[in-house]
């Protein structure tokens, strides 16, 4: 569990985008008169409204990587069926596939089974084009695909990887996804 001395310093980077925020931008934030509170509401908005968002990917990829709903409930202070009920964004245990018009979803697939998912499904020639909570999605093609999960901050394709064909395809926190086709099927 994290301790109080890490929690704190967390807190205390997240007021910092706040203030650098209102250090920075032109003119800036003084509080002299009531308009400017408009903009550090909708500032303030945004960098909570960011943090949601994070808050329900990382706890996403905490469950496809097998962390239970009572271990995410107790990181955050809350019940199991609490945790479950603001954060489950499917329903099912098994491993499923379905098709819709062009796409093959894989549902529950994680973090760990995820990589060889994606390459049984690269070499029948399904082109990875999106992911979700414990789901991967795939367009069939005539291509054998290859595909690598990285964790970085740019979504930018690093310039080795680049120069051997791979593409960004998407992120879901906190990996990134890469592909490339490798041959005809």
């Amino acid at each position: 569990m994290m301790d109080l001395t890490e929690q704190q310093r967390l807190r205390d980077k997240t007021a910092a985008i706040l203030f650098d925020w209102a250090e920075h931008r032109v003119p800036p934030f003084t509080g002299e008169n009531q308009d400017s509170f408009a903009d550090a509401i909708t500032a303030a908005h945004l960098v909570a409204d960011e943090a949601r968002i994070n808050l329900g990917r990382w706890i996403d990829a905490a469950r496809r990587s097998g962390l239970s709903w009572s271990e995410v409930g107790d990181a955050l202070g809350i019940s199991k069926q609490a945790a479950q009920q603001r954060f489950k964004s499917l329903d099912g245990n098994d491993e499923i596939v379905t098709e819709s018009g062009e796409e093959i979803v894989r549902v529950v697939a994680g973090a760990f089974n995820e990589m060889s998912v994606m390459r049984e499904e690269g070499r029948k020639g399904f082109e990875l084009v999106r992911t979700g909570a414990l789901m991967l999605v795939f367009r069939p093609t005539t291509q054998r695909w290859e595909y690598r999960r990285l964790i970085r901050l740019s979504h930018n394709v690093p310039p080795e990887m680049e120069r051997e064909g791979w593409r960004f395809v998407t992120s879901w926190l906190p990996f990134l996804y890469y592909k490339r086709a490798i041959g005809p099927l």
